[in-house]
């Protein structure tokens, strides 16, 4: 079995998980991570949150808080903000585990989380209390191609502070992604992981740049699994025209390659 893997972080520790259950691993990052905490703009957003924070502050990424929350403590503004946050009583939302997670660590009170951590039921969630309306709300940014949650929400609120932490790209080196596309292509990868969903997207525009586009979607659809780490992530596989991606319950990297292994174990 042999598994294309296309994460730039924790890649190692899921290949491990693969590689320690007998299965080959090709690594081939289709995106990668541009750290905007040092940015004089984030600067300038956190400073402004700090001195009058938001009525609801929606945490999309539990990496995306911690490092905002770092960057914080290197301007000295963790504790301003954070008090902020707590003296206001602001509502926090967590789209997911991870920001969930990530949020209690920083000693916040998570008003609600989604339970399939879509944007969708934050919307749908806010949008039933009728204070949004006038409220001020801080939103984690996730999305580089710009989620259209983010101008739902812009509508929906009194005012929208869109607090941008980092964002994702094309991979330095294409190469690796390249080879992977043309591996899957031909056959020569049994199945390809997932664990963001402008990696789904950014595979398909590698395999644009070599005409093969057509050919990677039929290979997904004519046996090689498309393996998401949840629900979100399978999201843009399907807008890619892949048929029946796969996700574990719940989406968590160790669930994801034990589901895989079994279902290729099976095939």
């Amino acid at each position: 079995m042999r598994v294309g893997i296309t994460a730039d972080r924790r890649w190692e520790e899921q290949a491990r998980l693969f590689t320690d259950r007998g299965v080959d691993v090709v690594h081939a990052p289709t995106m990668r991570t541009i750290d905007l905490t040092g940015d004089d703009g984030l600067r300038a957003i956190t400073a402004a949150l700090a001195g009058d924070p938001p009525d609801y502050l929606v945490v999309t990424t539990g990496m995306g808080l911690r490092r905002w929350l770092e960057a914080a403590n290197g301007w000295g503004l963790d504790d301003a903000l954070l008090a902020g946050l707590a003296t206001k009583g602001t509502r926090v939302v967590a789209r997911g585990a991870k920001a969930n997670s990530a949020a209690r660590g920083a000693n916040l009170d998570v008003w609600w989380k989604a339970p399939n951590e879509t944007m969708h039921e934050i919307v749908e969630h806010l949008g039933a209390h009728g204070d949004v309306a006038g409220a001020r709300v801080a939103l984690q940014l996730f999305d580089p191609e710009g989620n259209p949650s983010t101008d739902v929400l812009r509508a929906m609120a009194g005012e929208l502070v869109e607090v941008p932490v980092y964002h994702w790209a094309l991979p330095d080196d294409p190469g690796p992604a390249q080879g992977l596309v043309e591996a899957v292509a031909v056959g020569r990868v049994d199945a390809v992981t997932f664990t963001a969903q402008p990696a789904v997207h950014n595979l398909f525009r590698i395999a644009d740049g070599l005409g093969l586009r057509n050919d990677l979607r039929a290979a997904f659809n004519a046996g090689v699994v498309a393996s998401c780490v949840g629900p979100v992530c399978a999201t843009a596989a399907t807008e890619e025209g892949i048929d029946g991606p796969i996700w574990p319950d719940p989406p968590r990297l160790p669930a994801m390659v034990r589901q895989l292994v079994a279902r290729l174990g099976d095939s």
